[in-house]
Parts: structure tokens; sequence; C-alpha cells
């Protein structure tokens, strides 16, 4: 069992959310534990099952959800509750084949118009909720959300794994700085939508230099070379991203596939995943990048990373629970991961 103040290799810095799902048949689940934190968390397991993790929370959010934490033994002690409410809410449609979520850029239907086509009863919970707009982050401007250095214990800087889910550009530009250590460690960063646009592209050398890997979506990277006309192929983006610092680059393609480069080699490496599921599970990415660490961490071999990463992702389920993920991966996981990195290609 892990107490509240037990050491961990790993550390994970994120937000915790409350999710609100529409299913595709019109089914409603609503009010459970969310965020790229907690998938985070969960791809890490069955192996590491306490990472420390770092976060902000409301005086709002429920105490019930910070007990299944515990429960999970997932370590609790860098939560730092404020006095104000957060919006953590977090609404996620895959209705009438129109998937968008509360980070998506298309918003043409409003949530309440979401569960009155769906025959739903609007949930309580949801009064007062509007959809996020995406208005981009600051170079040097914080919210209530930034994490700062001196919301990390003190017991947790000397985690040899840190992994930073999408936040703010001044979290993601300062935090990895506050763990001693530089190159000692291995530091991920799953990129933010914020920041991911060409307005930032010198602050993204800054970023991702020294990062042992930086994890972007297709559609992130095309928007952040947007301006950049004569570079099209996502290639040549992953290279220029490598000359800027970072020993690995990680791109989930549209169609939910995986490439990868490697400092080293330079190889572009390709990991196709046959995909039943005609959406993106919730918190696949996250996952992703929870299994993605540990393989960097234990192997030292980043193609077995992406593929031990890429098999807890696929075995993702949408669940009630999140958490009942863990049982999944404790039977199947090796075999996975097998699988996977022997259909890598490059």
């Amino acid at each position: 069992m892990c107490g509240e103040n037990n050491y961990s290799p790993y550390i994970i810095i994120g937000k915790l959310s409350r999710d609100f799902i529409l299913t595709e048949e019109g089914e409603d689940i609503n009010d459970i534990p969310g965020g790229h934190l907690i998938y985070t968390a969960i791809g890490m397991s069955p192996k590491e099952k306490h990472p420390g993790i770092i976060t902000r929370i409301g005086k709002n959010y429920p105490e019930k959800f910070l007990a299944l934490l515990k429960k999970y033994e997932f370590s609790s002690h860098g939560i730092k509750r404020v006095d104000s409410d957060l919006e953590q809410r977090n609404f996620i449609s895959y209705f009438q084949k129109n998937h968008f979520t509360s980070a998506d850029s298309k918003k043409q239907q409003s949530v309440l118009s979401q569960y009155f086509k769906a025959g739903k009863s609007f949930p309580k919970e949801l009064l007062g909720y509007n959809i996020k707009k995406n208005t981009g982050d600051s170079l040097t401007e914080r919210t209530p959300e930034t994490i700062l250095a001196r919301d990390i214990p003190s017991e947790y800087l000397e985690a040899r794994c840190i992994h930073l889910c999408p936040l703010d550009y001044l979290s993601h530009n300062l935090l990895p700085q506050a763990f001693p250590g530089g190159n000692q460690r291995t530091i991920t960063i799953h990129a933010g939508n914020g920041y991911m646009h060409p307005y930032f592209f010198e602050g993204i050398k800054t970023l991702v230099n020294g990062l042992s890997a930086f994890i972007v979506r297709e559609r992130q990277v095309r928007n952040l070379f947007f301006e950049k006309y004569r570079i099209s192929k996502l290639e040549d983006m992953m290279k220029i991203l490598l000359d800027y610092g970072a020993e690995n680059i990680v791109i989930k393609q549209e169609d939910r596939s995986y490439m990868f480069i490697n400092r080293a080699d330079r190889i572009v490496r390709r990991l196709r995943i046959e995909i039943e599921d005609p959406h993106e599970k919730i918190g696949e990415l996250s996952c992703f990048c929870g299994g993605y660490l540990v393989g960097l961490n234990e192997t030292y071999n980043y193609i077995k990373a992406a593929a031990l990463g890429a098999a807890r992702a696929s075995m993702l389920k949408n669940d009630l629970n999140p958490y009942n993920n863990l049982n999944i991966f404790e039977a199947l996981l090796d075999e996975k991961a097998r699988i996977l990195e022997n259909q890598i290609e490059g």
C-alpha cells in the first residue's frame, strides 16, 4: 500500500475534471472522475500504481473523487485545493456522430440542446456551464489553474520521471526547471492546445529543449507550423522539433496511429493501430503518455516505450469508473505490447 508521503519514481502534473458524457447511442454518463492526469496515471499501471500527482482543484471539487484516488493507491499529497471555485466540469459528446469536447473548436450546438436531442434530462450539476473557448495562452500571465513550482511537495523533487499533462504555456515552460538534475531525469510533456499556434513558435524552442519527449497531436503540430508554408510533411516538422533539443517526438495522427522519432538515429517510425471504435476513447492519448513514460524508464528503449504506451491506450475502455481499466491492463498488457512492437514500421 502507498502512504500519503511515500516516495514514487513517477510524478504527474496536470488537471482533474468532472466528466459529463453523451454516448453515440444517446446514453448519458454524468459527473464521473476524469482529466488528463487520471488517465495518465492509469496508463502507468499496473507496474506503478501510486505515482505522485500534482494539481490544483477548486473548493467545489467532489471529495468522493479524491477518495477514489486514495482507494486506487495514487499518492495525492500534491493536490492543492484553492479557496475559490474552478471550472473543472468537462462535457464530451459522441451523440449523432457529432463528436466534440470542451477543448474542440466546433461548438455549434449548446450543451443543453445536446441533452434535449438525446431525450435526456439536463443534469443539475451542469447548470451555468459554458463550453470553454480556446483563446490561447499567455507567455507571461498565469491563470488560477497555472501550476507553480511552489505547488510541488519537497518530497516529489527527487522523482526520476516527470510527466506534464496538457497545461498552459507558463506551466509547461517553467515547471521542468523546478526539478533539479536536468538531463538525469526523464521529463515528458503532452502538449496543450493553448500554445500550439504560430504565435508561440519561438517559445516552443525554449519549451522542448532538454525534454525526454514532446507528445503532440497531428492537428496541433500542423497548427504550430501553419505559417511555415514550405513545411507540410510531418516528418520534417518532427526533425525541426528534434533540432530544438528534444530527445524524442511523438505525434498521434488523425487515424489514431503513432509516428515517433529519436534524436540518436532520426528515423521516423510508425505504429499503425487497428481501430474498431470510430471515436477516440476518452483519455486515450493521456493513457499512452503514462505507458510511454514507464517504458522509457524501464527499458531505455523508445521503440518499446511506444509499443507499451500504445498497448495500454488501445485497451482503454470508456467506463462509469475509469479506474476499472486497471484490471484489464493487469491481465492483457504484456502480450498486447509484444504484438504492437512487432508491428512498428521504420
